[in-house]
């Protein structure tokens, strides 16, 4: 079996905190991400009756740009059970995690613990991997594209924290943070061809 996924860190958050009230439908993905073969596929969760929903499409933007960043191994495939979210290329089971930041005028704030809380609970789960049938540690992708700095500065103050005495449990924690302007305009896609290896991982 391949070595577990690596883990990985983002030198800063997306701060696209207005991002996730508009990316509520497929069409509203940026090029960038619906252009990847298999998008649709990636966006439609069997634990969510395989209609595309505002949370299982960024956890698609998460996986996408997880694959074009080296952050996990493609062809990453949606999971058939609701523990989990992804399997990647080498069939480790993967959970994405994407903590949102309140928007300006929003009567909420964000909650460090809690989200560390819930990110420290899914690492301590194991789930069968894809391809040897074993059982091993689940994977926490960690989508900081909604995150403000001073919310991720908090959340990762409070998962070292909270790990204090084995932080070597945060290594199943791998980081990726998708990098889009908001109004970003309909662009010429990267041709399909050169798309398809990136997800077929040639």
């Amino acid at each position: 079996m391949k070595d577990l996924i690596p883990p990985k860190r983002v030198n800063a958050p997306g701060e696209k905190q207005e991002l996730q009230k508009k990316l509520k439908t497929l069409d509203a993905v940026p090029p960038k991400y619906r252009s990847f073969p298999g998008f649709d596929d990636l966006a439609s969760d069997p634990a969510h009756g395989m209609i595309p929903e505002p949370k299982t499409i960024r956890e698609a933007v998460s996986a996408v740009e997880a694959v074009l960043s080296g952050a996990l191994t493609a062809p990453v495939t949606r999971a058939d059970d609701p523990y989990i979210d992804f399997y990647d290329g080498h069939g480790h089971p993967v959970d994405v995690k994407t903590p949102l930041s309140p928007s300006k005028g929003d009567k909420w704030e964000f909650d460090p613990l809690g989200n560390a809380e819930t990110i420290l609970k899914q690492l301590e789960m194991t789930h069968k991997n894809r391809l040897t049938g074993k059982e091993e540690p689940v994977t926490v992708l960690l989508d900081s594209t909604y995150l403000s700095r001073e919310d991720h500065a908090a959340l990762w103050h409070k998962l070292r924290k909270l790990t204090k005495d084995d932080r070597s449990r945060l290594n199943a924690i791998t980081e990726v943070c998708a990098r889009f302007p908001s109004d970003e305009k309909v662009k010429s896609p990267v041709t399909a061809a050169i798309l398809m290896n990136k997800i077929q991982g040639r």
